[in-house]
């Protein structure tokens, strides 16, 4: 399926899942399950030596990943998702609430700017922890009511909870609020796809998926992202009355009433979102999921901004788990909803459990322990046959929705992510929320290899070195050779999996971004003075059009008209070669602003015909590469639809 038609797939009503896509699932599940038991049979049947300890210590180590591909197994056996039954009850008070703190214009008004444009009739609360005069002019201008408040205390948490207080004093009539992070632009269904739910009293929360137009983003998979399995697969799977899904923070609808009974959002930990989940669950309120795209973001540029987000993620799951002792059964979750968030919390130790995992290969090498009786190319064949096995298995029991290459890289950040919440379970130092930067930076800079992977590189290539001399008697070495391979199948794996994961961290591609503004290369044809012209690429900033040959070159202000939307006035910054005109919208020109950033999410039906109905022109994004690839871009004026991660 191509990135465009993925848009307009998952643009559509949520509905079952076909039968052949669950057949072919549940078979790749039983391949992996049955390789992998299959593989351990065969281990303890045919390759434990005289003295077997040692080798019972890394089988144990090898049945690990059966125990997770069974839960999956039983977890993924279904993943429909439904919409709504009934229209929005009558009378609905809705808001829509945008929490911001330093975030540039570039990111905030398109949120700002499609939520008032949101039907049907509601009004847009921007909460500003910034205290930015600019800010409060830009939503005067759009007609969203500007809220700042005295104190800034608890972050996120603490801005919803004084627009919540502000409502109540007000008596406001507010029985339902949508919550966006300032990045995320909300589509034009987003309300009415969703309220329907509430006919339901008994529920109390609407997640819908975080969905990204950015691509080159660190996550970026050329599928739909890491968070891509997070929701359209996993979040699907919980639709389901005894399972359901947490607030994952933006691209939700929760209702007041609901809030008010548990006393607001909590505080108390770093996730306000899933902890504030847990307390609707304990006082009796349902929550669902609403698979469809309906709002788009800014997924985590470089391989800082990804660590810190999934951080704060990790540690604020940390402080869930000790807050409601989540290893405690509760009455009050179904066994379902218990494991989820139980298993959920105790998934962000996984990079922990990484590093220990690496030691039981490395001792038991580095001590000589026989752990198989085997011969090489016996033990290679069947270890390379049964990991191909897995991960054929595996990738379609998710739907197809990962690519292995970046799955195995990413999974290699989950190292200090691990090792940092553990450290967190330690000490338990107070944690405070850091806002993930959206804002672009000087100069383009590549990220830093965390130190930890270091160490656990160079780790791993002294012991492979000294076991390569060992088996050539090159050096001294304890090990057998059937030992030595066993253990060092591993090894080189673990070895693979982290310089692939260090070379993503320090590519060019992931460098930090110039631009706060995100380019769509979008081919249609524009009207500039009345004239003609094509264009190439436009942000909520400006554009770039192409000049029929010949044509004069306007200076200065130049009206532009885009197909479907109202002529908007941009200055001239340069000319370039092939009749190349860049324009951007002057500084504190709102309004134009405002046009560009609806014409992108809020597209006119018809203005971009190579897109299908529906699917904005923001479905056209230019990634943020190097400077060469953007002129090569360029001369080719084709458009680059992005991938969606209909899922920080």
């Amino acid at each position: 399926m191509s990135p465009v038609a993925g848009w307009a797939d998952l643009l559509g009503s949520p509905g079952p899942e076909t039968a052949r896509s669950r057949r072919t699932a549940r078979l790749g599940g039983a391949v992996a399950i049955t390789a992998l038991a299959g593989y351990l049979t065969w281990r303890v049947l045919f390759t434990l030596p005289v003295h077997p300890a040692a080798a019972w210590v890394l089988i144990g180590f090898e049945a690990i990943p059966l125990a997770g591909l069974v839960i999956r197994m039983v977890t993924l056996w279904n993943i429909d998702s439904r919409a709504p039954s009934t229209p929005a009850p009558e009378g609905l008070g809705v808001a829509v609430l945008i929490p911001t703190y330093d975030e540039p214009a570039e990111v905030i008004v398109p949120t700002i700017a499609a939520a008032c444009a949101l039907e049907p009739a509601h009004e847009t609360w921007v909460l500003d922890d910034g205290d930015r005069p600019w800010v409060e002019e830009l939503c005067r201008s759009y007609g969203a009511r500007y809220v700042r408040r005295e104190e800034h205390t608890h972050a996120k948490a603490g801005n919803l909870n004084h627009a919540l207080d502000l409502m109540e004093r007000e008596q406001a009539g507010i029985d339902v609020v949508a919550v966006l992070d300032c990045d995320h632009v909300p589509l034009p269904t987003f309300l009415t796809a969703t309220l329907g739910w509430f006919a339901d009293p008994r529920i109390a929360l609407v997640q819908g998926p975080q969905s990204f137009y950015n691509t080159g983003s660190f996550d970026d998979d050329g599928v739909n992202g890491e968070q891509g399995l997070f929701f359209n697969v996993l979040m699907a799977a919980r639709n389901r009355p005894d399972a359901g899904p947490f607030w994952c923070g933006s691209t939700a609808l929760v209702r007041t009433a609901a809030l008010r009974e548990i006393g607001g959002v909590a505080t108390e930990t770093i996730v306000e979102d899933m902890h504030t989940t847990l307390r609707l669950l304990e006082a009796g309120w349902r929550t669902t999921y609403h698979h469809q795209t309906l709002a788009v973001g800014i997924a985590p540029q470089t391989a800082e901004q990804y660590l810190l987000q999934r951080r704060r993620w990790g540690m604020g799951a940390m402080q869930v788990l000790l807050h409601e002792r989540l290893w405690k059964a509760k009455r009050w979750l179904s066994w379902r909803n218990y494991y989820e968030y139980l298993t959920g919390t105790l998934w962000w130790l996984e990079g922990a459990g990484s590093v220990l995992a690496l030691l039981v290969p490395v001792t038991l090498l580095l001590t000589g322990a026989q752990t198989s009786t085997a011969s090489p190319a016996t033990f290679g064949s069947v270890f390379a046959a049964t990991f191909v096995a897995r991960l054929w298995g595996a990738k379609r029991l998710y739907r197809h929705q990962l690519s292995w290459r970046n799955a195995l890289a990413l999974r290699v950040l989950r190292i200090p992510v691990g090792l940092s919440c553990l450290w967190w379970l330690v000490t338990r130092r107070a944690l405070t929320f850091q806002v993930t930067p959206k804002e672009g930076s000087q100069h383009r800079v590549r990220s830093r290899v965390p130190t930890i992977l270091h160490l656990v590189l160079g780790g791993l290539l002294g012991v492979s070195v000294s076991a390569a001399l060992g088996l050539a008697d090159l050096a001294p070495w304890r090990a057998t050779t059937g030992a030595t391979v066993a253990s060092g199948a591993w090894l080189v794996l673990a070895l693979s999996t982290v310089a692939l994961g260090m070379r993503r961290i320090v590519a060019e591609e992931y460098a930090s971004s110039r631009r706060n503004a995100h380019r769509f290369a979008v081919s249609t044809g524009v009207l500039v003075d009345g004239e003609g012209a094509e264009l190439v690429d436009v942000s909520v900033g400006g554009l770039r059009l192409r000049l029929p040959d010949g044509a004069g070159s306007p200076s200065g202000l130049a009206e532009v008209r885009l197909p479907g939307a109202a002529p908007v006035k941009l200055a001239v910054v340069r000319a370039q070669a092939g009749g190349v005109l860049s324009l951007r919208a002057p500084a504190g020109d709102w309004e134009a602003m405002r046009t560009l950033a609806l014409w992108l999410f809020h597209t006119p039906a018809g203005a971009v015909p190579s897109l299908p109905y529906g699917v904005p022109a923001a479905a056209s994004a230019l990634p943020a590469r190097s400077h060469a690839t953007q002129q090569a871009r360029l001369a080719s004026a084709r458009v680059r639809p992005v991938r969606v991660a209909a899922h920080a």
